[in-house]
């Protein structure tokens, strides 16, 4: 019998979003199956502070740089003093501090998991860093293929590992669903269109937004918007307070002047970040991400988990998520014109939303459940270790 593997995972990141919550989700499942596993933080982050109320061990960093001498000697430390045998990390920034910190400890191992874009990684400097990754994982087959083609390490080593997701939570409850669409006015004829990400520019909210005066009158009258999300953080000051990126700002002050036009008000509405995020998805019809390029959104297969149709653009891998016409509709980046026509699509055909809706939770429910991804990853850890074995007693 294999004995459990020991990790520490490690994530500074100061912001938080689907990359933050999926972190402490996946340490919790681990937790759960036994393993004996951290988190490596920044003291005072939201990370931290979810990472806690679901009762997961912290180990506080210093700051948030690319080399940090401090965090690389204090994670090198506790890898060895407390015997965690793989470090775990889940930004770029993150593999710095880790193939730093694991120089030299040829039995440790590192895994990263990435879930951003994969741009070009072979310069001296990169080669040398990646030199000490042993697996990269990513939840999508697009983004496998770029990694192989753009970073420095063998394809052998780059895994597909779907994200995991507790679809328990994703029920129908049809007094909750009604109960949330009185909140916003929404008839039991009209649809709720939701979208759920960082309020900033590339995420595309401004263009559906746009899309909203670009429907038809009469498609108007029906539907709603629901916008939940927060600009995208930049940092927090020294006295706690929220500081966002400026175009972050920007954006979100256009879009509470833009509700407010007459022609708006009242149909579109503007929710901040939401942890239990299920019941607004229960009262909604579908879902857009409207993204220039979102590399694989956990946000839509939440959506999916409910039975949502996605309507997403066809950019990155939410074509491989989507699947035009099958499980949702894809547009082309940066047009409103083409949401607003996807939505007045669905809204004439209200049976085609019940068709991709039911596509979609089936895919997902396949290929997202956290017994798989749970599974797949601790192969992954022990094959890495049992290579290191392998490698020792030759």
């Amino acid at each position: 019998m294999r004995n459990a593997p020991q990790i520490i995972h490690v994530n500074t990141s100061q912001a938080f979003g689907g990359l933050e919550l999926y972190t402490v989700l996946l340490i919790q499942k681990l937790i759960e199956n036994g393993i004996k596993t951290c988190l490596y933080c920044l003291p005072g982050s939201k990370i931290e502070i979810e990472a806690h109320k679901l009762g997961i061990k912290t180990i506080s960093g210093y700051k948030q740089a690319r080399i940090s001498l401090k965090d690389i000697r204090k994670l090198r430390k506790i890898t060895i003093a407390e015997n965690y045998q793989i470090i775990h990390t889940h930004t770029r920034q993150d593999v710095w501090l880790a193939s730093l910190a694991l120089f030299g400890l040829p039995d440790k191992k590192h895994i990263f998991s990435l879930y951003m874009s994969a741009p070009s990684k072979k310069d001296f400097i990169h080669k040398f860093i990646y030199s000490k990754i042993h697996a990269i994982t990513s939840s999508s087959v697009i983004l496998n293929e770029r990694i192989k083609l753009n970073y420095p390490i063998p394809k052998e080593q780059v895994f597909l590992l779907r994200y995991g997701r507790d679809l328990s939570i994703y029920q129908k409850n049809q007094r909750e669903r009604e109960e949330y669409r009185k909140k916003f006015n929404i008839t039991s004829d009209e649809k709720a269109i939701i979208t759920m990400c960082r309020i900033d520019p590339g995420k595309g909210i401004k263009e559906f937004a746009e899309a909203f005066l670009l429907l038809p009158t009469e498609i108007r009258k029906k539907v709603h918007f629901i916008i939940m999300g927060e600009p995208t953080l930049d940092h927090i000051d020294a006295a706690g307070n929220k500081i966002f990126e400026p175009q972050a700002k920007q954006l979100y002050e256009w879009l509470q002047d833009y509700i407010a036009n007459p022609e708006v008000m009242g149909r579109i509405h503007l929710v901040p970040f939401q942890a239990n995020f299920v019941p607004f998805l229960n009262a909604s019809d579908l879902f857009v991400l409207a993204t220039y390029k979102e590399t694989y959104s956990l946000s839509v297969l939440d959506a999916m988990a409910m039975g949502l149709p996605v309507i997403g653009t066809n950019s990155g891998g939410t074509p491989e998520q989507v699947l035009n016409n099958e499980r949702g509709l894809l547009v082309e980046p940066k047009n409103s014109h083409a949401i607003a026509n996807a939505i007045a699509e669905y809204v004439i055909s209200p049976e085609k939303i019940l068709e991709h809706g039911e596509k979609a939770k089936n895919w997902v429910y396949t290929e997202h459940n956290w017994k798989k991804k749970i599974s797949e990853l601790l192969n992954l850890y022990y094959s890495c270790l049992e290579k290191q074995n392998a490698h020792t007693s030759i």
